[in-house]
């Protein structure tokens, strides 16, 4: 496929009188994978937009099936409606269907589904794919799997986008993330911050020390011990810790809480995130160039791990 680049133009959202989110362009470059990070409805807008542009194939959160249909029998009636060949048992092998390509659409799962989805993608030979909440309710396995169709689209040149209401996949899967609010189309910026020097990180090594980690909810605050934090998040300059699932904000700054918990066994394994490493369960490889933190627990977290700090992360835990 030829490069190229597109230049998709949204139209400002209004409701009742007032600009929910004001127009903006998305440029979208053949080989790359965008994410862009919203709200349902805002997604939900911007995908009904996309609908205009005859040049894009759009992956919708819940596409239709014809349940009476084995997962084979599906793909074939798509080929034949498009007038499309493609190497059907090596479309199933990557995405972990081949094994299941006579089952019924009616008996799979939810995750089963959304791979059959992801296979049809190789059906449409449209330049741009769009593929709304593509990781929303996997199991672990069927993410890797998305990830696995957003590489070979992006290697055989087409250009991917993806719409998500979860920003740790896209921090995890794309080349560029922005956001979208009420000031339109943002990029996001994962810059380290700057102020702490590494012989600060190292003095820290040598004192161990009771502390407690400071958050606010609505008017009260709440103190967390270190082994209770599972992991903390800095997007944009705001921190959130996280305990048991549920998102804490902080005042401290990343560099800040690196230095406190350091010597409770906690890592920074990306510019992002905090990990804390006595919860870590995997170390597993999410695309070709990064990799992932599966955290123990009975939701099975994902947490970015950079390519830079696996050799560190690996020289901590003697592997």
């Amino acid at each position: 496929m030829k490069d190229f680049q597109q230049q998709i133009s949204i139209p400002s959202l209004i409701i009742g009188g007032m600009t929910r989110c004001p127009s903006f362009d998305i440029s979208l470059e053949s080989g790359t994978i965008t994410g862009i990070y919203s709200d349902v409805s805002l997604i939900d807008y911007i995908v009904k937009q996309l609908q205009l542009y005859p040049n894009i194939n759009l992956h919708f959160r819940q596409d239709g099936h014809y349940e009476r249909l084995s997962i084979l029998e599906s793909i074939k009636f798509e080929c034949a409606l498009y007038d499309v060949k493609i190497e059907m048992d090596e479309v199933l092998k990557m995405v972990g269907l081949f094994d299941k390509k006579h089952r019924k659409i009616k008996d799979l799962t939810h995750s089963q589904l959304q791979r059959l989805r992801l296979a049809k993608l190789f059906i449409h030979e449209k330049p741009i794919h769009i593929l709304e909440e593509p990781y929303q309710n996997l199991d672990n396995e069927s993410k890797q799997i998305v990830n696995l169709v957003m590489r070979t689209l992006k290697d055989k040149g087409y250009a991917v986008c993806l719409f998500t209401t979860n920003l740790t996949d896209l921090i995890l899967s794309s080349d560029y993330v922005f956001r979208v609010d009420e000031k339109g189309l943002q990029p996001f910026d994962f810059q380290e911050e700057k102020g702490t020097e590494k012989k600060d990180v190292d003095e820290e090594k040598q004192h161990i020390k009771l502390e407690k980690i400071p958050t606010k909810m609505n008017d009260k605050f709440i103190l967390f011990n270190p082994p209770e934090i599972d992991y903390i998040e800095s997007i944009e300059g705001i921190v959130n810790v996280y305990v048991n699932g549920d998102a804490y904000p902080c005042s401290l700054t990343l560099n800040e809480l690196e230095k406190r918990l350091l010597p409770f066994g906690f890592f920074r394994c990306h510019r992002s995130y905090i990990v804390n490493l006595q919860k870590v369960r995997e170390i597993i490889t999410w695309t070709k160039n990064s990799y992932s933190l599966i955290l123990s627990g009975k939701e099975r977290v994902n947490v970015p791990l950079s390519r830079s700090k696996l050799v560190e992360l690996k020289g901590i835990i003697g592997i």
